[in-house]
């Protein structure tokens, strides 16, 4: 074995794909590329940029939270747990404001987009996690896997299934029994006054709201008849 051919083996082993397990010598940490999700950190609350449909225009901002201090994109390892003043994708320095009518606790903003809470380990119902009671003009029920229109909710069933959504006690992160069945899985879209959306995953057979907390039987009764319509 030549020692030319040993260097070019060893070349192209450093060049495998991004989901390999290659050491990185810049970070010190044995990663390849990383596909970190949209995510920052501020006063102990989590955001994400994901679950929010791109908005038209840019949100109306107020006062400034803070900045980020350290960017894991480039920097971290996966193992990497995210700590305030923490992001992503979003670069050191950048500040992160309020979003004018919305309290902080719900929305920020920062680099040109919105985030919008994942994660407050201080709420205890959903209403304390989602800032959209008196808020949200319709609901809509998509497919998860092409995201094609279901159903509609009328008023009456919106103003129920809201009554009964901010009321759930507010669990963090549920573990699914059945994770890997994707049967009778749904998106909800809440349809916001300002022209926003966002929407969330429900699991009607075991009535799991986005991974944060565990519906009753009315919210399913409601669902179940929408999609069927």
């Amino acid at each position: 074995m030549t020692k030319k051919w040993l260097l070019a083996m060893i070349l192209s082993m450093l060049s495998l794909s991004a989901g390999c397990s290659v050491w990185d010598g810049i970070r010190g940490c044995p990663d390849g590329q990383i596909d970190w999700a949209d995510v920052l950190m501020i006063n102990d609350i989590k955001y994400g940029s994901d679950m929010i449909n791109k908005e038209t225009t840019l949100p109306e901002t107020g006062d400034r939270l803070g900045k980020v201090t350290y960017m894991l994109d480039g920097h971290a390892c996966s193992s990497h747990k995210l700590k305030n003043g923490e992001a992503t994708y979003v670069s050191v320095g950048t500040p992160v404001y309020e979003v004018i009518g919305y309290k902080p606790e719900f929305r920020v903003f920062a680099d040109g987009r919105v985030f919008q809470v994942i994660d407050n380990p201080n709420a205890e119902t959903l209403g304390d996690l989602a800032d959209i009671r008196g808020k949200v003009t319709k609901i809509s029920i998509r497919s998860d896997e092409d995201d094609t229109l279901l159903g509609e909710l009328e008023t009456r069933q919106t103003e129920e299934f809201l009554k009964e959504y901010l009321a759930l006690a507010y669990k963090g992160e549920i573990t699914p029994e059945n994770e890997s069945d994707r049967d009778n899985r749904v998106f909800i879209y809440f349809h916001l006054e300002d022209g926003s959306t966002f929407h969330t995953i429900y699991m009607i057979d075991e009535n799991i709201i986005g991974y944060e907390g565990h519906g009753n039987e009315k919210m399913k009764r409601i669902i179940e008849s929408a999609v069927k319509e």
